[in-house]
This record gives C-alpha cells, structure tokens and sequence, in this order.
C-alpha cells in the first residue's frame, strides 16, 4: 500500500511574495482523499487548512483505444486467427475427393 501522507515542503511562488505552491498526483484509485496543511512555525502564526476531494480514476473508455505495448498480443491473436481460417478453408475444400477418384478407378477396370 502508498503512504498516505505525503510530506514536503512549500516552495515559494517565483514572482508573487508571499504565495506558496505545490503540485503533486493524487493516487489512481476511487476514494475521498483529505488534504490537510498544517504548516506550524515557532514565533509566526499556523496554518491549518483541509479540504476533502473524490478521487476518480479515468473511465474505461478514457484509455487509448490500442496499447502499443500490447502489438505482440494482437499480432498473436490476429495469426491464430488467420490460421484458424487457411486450416478450415484447406479442411474443407481438399484433401476429400482423392478416395472416392481411386475406388471408381478401380470399377471401371473390372
């Protein structure tokens, strides 16, 4: 399991005295996260904010229709396809005829 808290420090905003920023991502799972601040410093006043957000990770058609690390999966699956039809197709269109040609070959003999 992630630790659930994740502790850093708040760096200033560049250009905006005063102002403090971090950006980080949440885990991709479902779930109401709490995000607490609680900045304490001795002599200067605390900061305590919290604030509680659903998490939802991406639908399933939110995805990339194909994976492009999964071509060695489609490539399997479309040549046992392939394969299936070349071996249905030669099943049945040969290979049948060649034993019933010998047997009235041997008929017309007699």
């Amino acid at each position: 399991m992630l630790d659930p808290h994740i502790r850093t420090a708040l760096p200033p905003v560049p250009g905006t005295p005063g102002a403090y920023s971090l950006t980080f991502r949440a885990p991709d799972r479902h779930g109401v996260f709490k995000f607490v601040l609680d900045y304490k410093r001795k002599g200067w006043s605390f900061l305590r904010s919290a604030i509680t957000v659903p998490v939802v990770p991406p639908r399933h058609d939110g995805y990339p229709r194909f994976l492009s690390a999964a071509w060695p999966y489609y490539a399997g699956a479309i040549s046992t396809s392939a394969g299936f039809i070349l071996f249905t197709a030669l099943w049945l269109g040969g290979g049948g005829g060649g034993a019933e040609k010998k047997s009235l070959k041997g008929k017309k003999a007699e």
